[in-house]
């Protein structure tokens, strides 16, 4: 069976980019098993961002709780500086 068409091209050549096209299309799909230990992977990574999601809201809380606590304690000893400026220029004014 080796009939040639108009461009020289017989069954047996068609046979056989055909059956290459289908080797190159098993090569690259994925098996079960593969896309079962991709899935896996997937999943453990998953678990993986979510806890440091988790970790970076809690180190965001602590660094908030920090600022409120400084940023209350530095208001506190500008009202005491202002205080003492006010009785350093009362006293000096008399």
């Amino acid at each position: 069976m080796d009939k040639k068409n108009n461009k020289g091209t017989t069954l047996d050549d068609l046979a056989n980019m055909v059956a290459r096209g289908f080797d190159d299309i098993e090569k690259r799909m994925v098996t079960k098993d593969e896309f079962n230990s991709l899935r896996g992977e997937f999943h453990s990574l998953s678990k993986k961002v979510d806890k440091l999601d988790y970790q970076v809201d809690e180190v965001y809380d602590i660094l908030k709780r920090f600022e409120e606590n400084d940023i209350l304690n530095l208001q506190k000893r500008v009202q005491i500086l202002e205080k003492a400026v006010r009785a350093l220029a009362t006293s000096q004014s008399k």
